[in-house]
């Protein structure tokens, strides 16, 4: 099976608060992991895709991209922060599982809105969102993800 969704790219119980936080954390996770080489840049993608609209969607989940020219990959990084941020959520929930997508500006029309579609798609099954909020290990983030992505 593919692994679109790699476990050392999933990161629980983190001490983030607010939005802002996150979005550096996860900047600084991209170049970490070697999928970008642009900390601020990423951060800035973040903020100013979430000025256009949020990326809060239902449920608890958030699904925030940031396309750059110093991604090198499409990638996907996900944060389970231990309580729930303010997100101007769909439904005003407060986001407890952000699912963050890189994209190389190369890839932007292909690649970002397969992987987009596919997980905006993946969350609006109960069935998916269910094993996700109940999942304890980066493994079993990685097995619910991978397996849905490669179904359909």
């Amino acid at each position: 099976m593919q692994q679109y969704i790699k476990e050392e790219n999933i990161f629980l119980n983190q001490e983030l608060t607010t939005q802002d936080e996150v979005f550096q954390f996860l900047a600084e996770q991209a170049v970490k992991a070697g999928i970008a080489t642009d900390a601020e840049a990423i951060y800035q993608k973040f903020n100013g895709r979430e000025e256009e609209s949020t990326t809060g969607m239902m449920d608890g989940f958030a699904i925030p991209h940031a396309k750059d020219k110093s991604i090198k990959e499409a990638e996907v990084i996900i944060v389970y922060p231990n309580s729930g941020i303010e997100w101007d959520s769909m439904d005003d929930s407060l986001s407890k599982y952000i699912i963050a997508l890189f994209v190389p500006d190369t890839e932007a029309g292909t690649t970002h809105l397969t992987l987009l579609s596919t997980l905006a798609r993946l969350l609006m099954k109960a069935d998916v969102t269910d094993k996700l909020k109940k999942a304890t290990s980066a493994t079993e983030i990685a097995e619910v993800l991978n397996s849905n992505i490669a179904e359909s």
